[in-house]
Formats: C-alpha cells, sequence, structure tokens
C-alpha cells in the first residue's frame, strides 16, 4: 500500500501534468507564434540583400470614420497594407470596402462577427469564414486568399477548415495593442521596438494595428491612424512595406 508521502507525491505530479496541460492548450490556442494547432503565415526572413521588409496589417474594420482617413495616408506615402475585415461591418460599408480593394490593398477574412473560433463550432466556424468571404468577393469581384482569426484564438479545426475553404491563416510577430486607448506616441514607439527587435533575428515584420473593433463599427482609431503616419515617415527610408502575398510563392 503506498504510504502517505507517496500519495501526495502522486497527487502533486497528476496535479502539475494537468496544470502543463492546460498551460500548453492555452498557448496553442493563443500564442500567435505557436504551431501546434497547424501552421500559419507570420513574417519569413528578411531578404538577405535587401531593405528589411514591413507588412502592415489593420483588423476590425471597416470603420466609416476613420478608414478613409487611412486609406488616404496609405495613399499620401504609396504604401500597400493587408485589411481584415469583419463580414458583418464590410455588408453595410461596401463603398469602403471597394475603394480599399481598387487602391491596391490586400483585403483578407476576419470572420463574420469576430468571435472566439477557439470555442466555436466547426459549423459556426465554417459559416463565419463563408460568409466573409462570400461578401467581400462580391463586393470586389476578386477573390479572398487570407484569414486572420479574431484575437489570433484558434482550436485544432480552425486552420484545417480556412484550409479547406482555400484560406490562408495568418497569425503576426508584432502587435500594436493599439486597442488599449494609449496615444500615437507610445503606439509608434512600441511598434518601432518590435520592428527593431524583429530585424535583429533576421525577420520581416506582421504588424497588427486596428483601424476598427470588434465592439463598435464606428471606434476611436484616431491614434491608431497617426501612429501608422509616423511609422511609414520613419521606416520608409529604410524598410520596403509589403503585402502579404508578397510572401507567398
Amino acid at each position: 500500500m503506498p504510504t502517505t508521502p507517496e500519495i501526495l507525491e502522486t497527487a502533486a505530479g497528476a496535479t502539475l501534468a494537468t496544470a502543463l496541460l492546460a498551460g500548453g492548450a492555452i498557448y496553442a490556442a493563443i500564442a500567435p507564434t505557436s504551431r501546434i494547432f497547424g501552421s500559419a503565415l507570420s513574417a519569413p526572413n528578411n531578404p538577405a540583400k535587401e531593405r528589411a521588409q514591413i507588412a502592415l496589417t489593420f483588423d476590425d474594420g471597416p470603420n466609416p470614420r476613420w478608414t478613409p482617413q487611412l486609406l488616404d495616408i496609405l495613399a499620401k506615402h504609396n504604401v500597400h497594407a493587408t485589411f481584415f475585415l469583419i463580414g458583418k461591418y464590410a455588408s453595410t460599408q461596401r463603398d469602403i470596402v471597394r475603394r480599399t480593394h481598387e487602391a491596391g490593398h490586400l483585403i483578407g477574412n476576419h470572420s463574420w462577427t469576430h468571435p472566439n473560433l477557439a470555442r466555436t463550432s466547426r459549423a459556426r466556424t465554417r459559416q463565419e469564414l463563408i460568409d466573409t468571404t462570400n461578401e467581400l468577393e462580391q463586393i470586389t469581384g476578386s477573390r479572398v486568399r487570407y484569414f486572420r482569426p479574431p484575437f489570433g484564438y484558434r482550436r485544432p479545426a480552425t486552420f484545417n477548415i480556412a484550409r479547406e475553404l482555400g484560406l490562408i491563416p495568418v497569425t503576426w510577430n508584432a502587435i500594436a495593442n493599439d486597442w488599449m486607448g494609449k496615444p500615437a506616441d507610445y503606439i509608434t514607439a512600441r511598434c518601432t521596438r518590435l520592428i527593431n527587435q524583429n530585424q535583429s533575428h533576421g525577420h520581416a515584420t506582421n504588424l497588427v494595428l486596428h483601424d476598427g473593433s470588434h465592439l463598435s463599427l464606428e471606434a476611436d482609431r484616431s491614434c491608431t491612424i497617426s501612429a501608422a503616419d509616423q511609422l511609414i515617415n520613419h521606416f520608409s527610408a529604410t524598410h520596403r512595406f509589403v503585402t502579404l502575398n508578397e510572401w507567398q510563392s
């Protein structure tokens, strides 16, 4: 018969194993660099003999007030970006979606209602992606190829469903935290640090900013728009801005 210390040791080991499994599952579901639940496009290594690369990506739009101003800034700098759009917003802001596409920006799928896909059923996940792709393709007349899960959250089926629908899953390796209400200078400083950090490791940067919010169609994104302008001004001389399709052969 096991002694009391042996019983306690076994129980402690089981508790630790359970905690490790839970922690591993959380990491797999949330961490943008995790490949446990499937691979995704993040960012490649920078070209050896060319300028370092930055992909500006904007989530949670279109935003009727701030997305047009962002498009003006991008046009001023002749920079193209990638926009991951929420389907239910796109359906009400078709002119902005069309303008974004016609300006040469890449448009991606960010689901219809921005749910936590780590918790949704396979059927709902599939419908969220189908409805959004159909809406965006109807508006733009072009194929939608890229999908970013809301919050970056997923479960094992999420990326499999996306690929079954012809979508390439996308995560990131830098995020602005611009939804936290921080001023533009804070956002710019944070992004600059992350871009430089990626470059020091030889990596390009796939940067997430937000021109919209899943909580409100007309969220204030003035600080993000200002920060985007600052970042482009700062890095234009040393980096090349790309859209995600340039990282796909």
